[in-house]
């Protein structure tokens, strides 16, 4: 490779049902590392809400759509002679796909950095047609790889040629260019008689796909790297808990793998590398592997060669800097020469990584939300995000994930003991997004592990878990406030909610007795070498054994609560704004702390915190960190009720920040707007930022607030007299004692009169909206204000003119439906998954620009 001097990064796009924030997350890690070699990195992305964006340099990065001809011109404009997609979705690696075949890379000598061009065309970019599927199952089978037996079949003579190297059961399904179309299974000659014509009948190109049926098989995954020398290193194994006819999107993911022998990972160890040789991969690399554990047989089933929730997961698990050390083996640095940060062993880049714990992944659904999309699972993700628990035991990392996906923040499990048996065995056969909590009744009503394991086709060893945790709930049932059955769901993950809901008493005398315990609430490390070597990782999470691995940071010290889970709503945006929070916090001399389980935020990236706590955002973990941490500030979001009040009693020992404020501290007049002004409110003074004017994507949907789905920078759908509008929102904001980043709702009536509908918190969304449009990061001026460090008069300097019509920005919401296979759902706030960005000379024209 010769030297790379500019490397374009091709982004994730809006979060969606396939993705949250793992890839922004590994490229702000990568960033970070070649500029550390003299590297300049360019980004391009329309997420308004990715950390790239806020933090990359504003003259290399560009907010605009991922496709060839933008990622042209930006290659023409600035000499880059570097090029990668594997932080990026399927849109990334079609758009490099394009640039390839039409010689454009070639050409301007740039580089394809993750990926081998030659290969390029294996991965099923732009269209997944079966030719590409088969073209890289071939290129496995040539190597001697084992794969899924399928063949493309045109007739009955070529089905009947097949049938038998494939054997029963078997799945087909009918080719279509224009529609996707769903596999059938069948199990013997008889039943694939009678349906054979009619599947033909389907297929426009009378072509159907026949396949070996493994859907009830184990489903595990590998995460490996491997470096320009053909070394290569197995970062984590990943057992999903569901068989494979689930989406691992919507299975329990355990790190490592728990039901493999030593036989079993070494085979899928040696397949994996193989896999890795024969593809010539350079960087990262996730394996999803077909197991059937009861003859040993392994089959590949797909082959990512880019970062993923997956990989984001194992570097979670294990404490490996995964996108650090892939960043380096992406400019052919091998794997024996990787530099890492000084809280790193100099040898940990080399060593496979070693668990001393497990990690246990929840899948989070939106069907409270959408109830009319199937919630039943199936091979289509539907989950919106993940939580993950980490704990000594699979049981404790089962427990501790189970309570990090809940909603409730009292820490309370829901129960299903009302099902009939009938309803039970239906839920157990068809699951569905309540499926955990299904099992864990179907076990309490006592049900043996080997019929469940029948029924379900999970193994038995996660139905034995679960009894031991029934075993445990039962014991603390009918032991209230004893010392040993406090320690004994402590040790199993359970939370102080769960405790003061069997015991019926409050938190205070959960923490006091607590306290008394022999071995009270420590911190271990998670750290790649299990303690084998003297690392400062900077990971940690709960557990209750005699040595503490976490010590206080000096002072001043900023305690941040993450979102967690994402659900619907602004979850992507509210990770983002929290990974400011520490960004600016850490500028202004502060030493960070995260409270967070989402494996795939940008709040958890090492580098941006000084210390982060993998842990359920519940009130007894908060405690917990607050009293080994003693932080000066806590900052909490606004949507957390329960949590707001109970640290309020307690806030004397810190100041407790509200940040971002819950939308509902507001006042709506009207529940309309055609126009807002963002305004910044201080102790010091108002400050006017912006109009931002408001549209719906629905036609004929009026300006309910919950229809204004687009928003724009600045107003332009009437000539402003922004004197007025200025002068009208200084006096509706001496009104309220609101205070931080103020917004400031218009209509405007038959008249041409600027009417006030409303005042309220500026949303997380339009918050990070803002950033981009002015190019004053605003988290950082309220990091300021909440901190003592505000100046008004070095921000009035900065701020461009309010009515300024130079340049157009819009951010329009996108929405979960078509991945949710769900139709004619109106486009309201609510229903908010992502963001796409663009700006343009004027409204329309940035509008148009989103869609190109």
């Amino acid at each position: 490779m010769k030297q790379i001097k500019k490397i374009l990064i091709l982004g994730g796009g809006a979060s969606n049902i396939d993705h949250e924030s793992e890839q922004d997350a590994a490229a702000f890690q990568a960033v970070s590392v070649w500029r550390r070699l003299g590297i300049e990195t360019f980004v391009i992305d329309n997420n308004p809400y990715s950390l790239l964006l806020q933090e990359v340099d504003s003259q290399h990065t560009f907010a605009q759509s991922i496709n060839a001809q933008n990622v042209t011109a930006i290659l023409n404009d600035n000499q880059i002679d570097g090029i990668t997609p594997i932080f990026g979705t399927k849109a990334a690696l079609t758009v490099v796909q394009r640039l390839v075949k039409n010689h454009v890379l070639e050409e301007r000598q740039v580089q394809l950095i993750g990926l081998n061009k030659n290969n390029l065309y294996l991965f099923g970019t732009e269209t997944e047609t079966a030719d590409q599927n088969t073209a890289l199952a071939n290129r496995l089978a040539d190597n001697h790889i084992p794969i899924v037996a399928s063949r493309i079949i045109s007739d009955f003579n070529e089905l009947r040629e097949n049938i038998d190297q494939i054997q029963f059961p078997v799945s087909i399904k009918p080719l279509s260019t224009n529609k996707k179309r769903q596999r059938r299974i069948f199990q013997n000659m008889e039943s694939l008689n009678n349906e054979i014509d009619d599947l033909f009948q389907e297929s426009p190109e009378q072509k159907l796909s026949l396949e070996r049926e493994v859907g009830n098989y184990q489903e595990i995954g590998m995460v490996a790297i491997r470096d320009v020398e053909g070394n290569k290193m197995l970062i984590s194994s990943l057992e999903d808990m569901n068989p494979i006819k689930i989406n691992a999107t919507d299975s329990v993911i355990f790190a490592p793998a728990q039901t493999l022998n030593d036989y079993q990972l070494k085979q899928l160890r040696s397949i994996t590398f193989d896999v890795l040789d024969c593809l010539g991969i350079k960087g990262i690399c996730h394996l999803q592997f077909a197991v059937n554990a009861e003859n040993n047989e392994a089959y590949v089933i797909k082959v990512n060669p880019v970062f993923n929730s997956e990989t984001s997961l194992a570097a979670k698990a294990t404490g490996y800097p995964l996108a650090k050390v892939v960043a380096s083996l992406l400019l052919d640095i091998s794997l024996t020469d990787v530099k890492l940060p000084p809280r790193f062993n100099p040898l940990t880049a080399i060593l496979q990584p070693l668990s001393d714990h497990v990690t246990v992944k929840m899948p989070i659904w939106s069907f409270d939300y959408l109830d009319m999309a199937d919630n039943r699972l199936g091979t289509h993700a539907k989950a919106t995000g993940a939580a993950i628990g980490v704990g000594r035991s699979a049981e404790a990392a089962l427990m501790i994930g189970l309570r990090s996906s809940q909603p409730s923040p009292q820490d309370v499990l829901p129960e299903y003991s009302d099902l009939n048996e009938d309803e039970l065995i239906n839920q157990l056969i068809h699951p569905t997004d309540q499926q955990i909590l299904i099992l864990f009744e179907a076990v309490r009503r006592g049900y043996s592990a080997s019929d469940l394991s029948e029924l379900t086709k999970i193994d038995e060893f996660y139905f034995v878990i679960m009894k031991n945790l029934l075993t445990v709930i039962k014991q603390v049932q009918e032991l209230p406030l004893q010392a040993e059955t406090l320690l004994a769901g402590n040790r199993y993950g359970f939370g102080n909610g769960m405790f003061c809901h069997f015991w019926k008493t409050d938190n205070a005398k959960i923490i006091a007795m607590q306290k008394q315990l022999k071995t009270p609430k420590t911190y271990k490390m998670i750290d790649p070498t299990a303690g084998e070597l003297p690392e400062k990782i900077n990971s940690f999470y709960g557990s209750y054994e005699f040595e503490n691995e976490s010590t206080s940071l000096d002072a001043p010290r900023a305690l941040v609560i993450g979102k967690g889970r994402n659900h619907l709503g602004p979850n992507t945006a509210a990770d983002t704004y929290t990974a400011e929070m520490l960004i600016q916090l850490h500028k202004l001399g502060y030493k960070t702390i995260i409270l967070n389980n989402n494996p795939n935020s940008v709040s958890l990236i090492p580098a941006i915190s000084d210390k982060q706590y993998i842990e359920p955002v519940q009130l007894g973990e908060i405690l917990n960190v607050i009293e080994l941490e003693q932080p000066q500030y806590v900052f909490l979001p606004g949507n957390r009720h329960f949590l707001i009040r109970e640290l309020q009693k307690i806030n004397s020992q810190f100041k407790l920040v509200v940040l971002p404020p819950d939308q509902e501290t507001g006042t709506i007049y009207q529940d309309q707007a055609d126009f807002a002004l963002n305004v910044l409110v201080s102790p010091q003074g108002i400050i006017p930022i912006a109009t931002v004017g408001f549209r719906s994507q629905m036609e004929n949907d009026g300006n309910e607030l919950e229809n204004q789905t687009s928003y724009y920078i600045p107003y332009a759908d009437h000539q402003l007299d922004t004197e007025k509008v200025e002068r009208i929102a200084r006096a509706e904001i001496k009104k309220h004692p609101l205070t931080g980043l103020i917004q400031v709702l218009f209509t405007v009536d038959k008249q041409g009169n600027y009417v006030p509908t409303g005042i309220t918190p500026l949303r997380i969304t339009e918050t990070i909206f803002l950033n981009q449009v002015t190019g004053i990061n605003w988290i950082r001026i309220l990091m300021q204000m909440y901190t003592g460090h505000f100046d008004p008069m070095f921000l009035r300097k900065l701020i461009p003119s309010i009515d300024s019509m130079s340049r157009f920005a819009t951010m329009q919401i996108t929405f979960p439906f078509k991945h949710l296979g769900i139709n004619n759902v109106p486009k309201r706030r609510r229903y908010e998954i992502g963001a796409k960005l663009s700006f343009g000379v004027t409204p329309d024209d940035s509008t148009t620009n989103l869609l190109k």
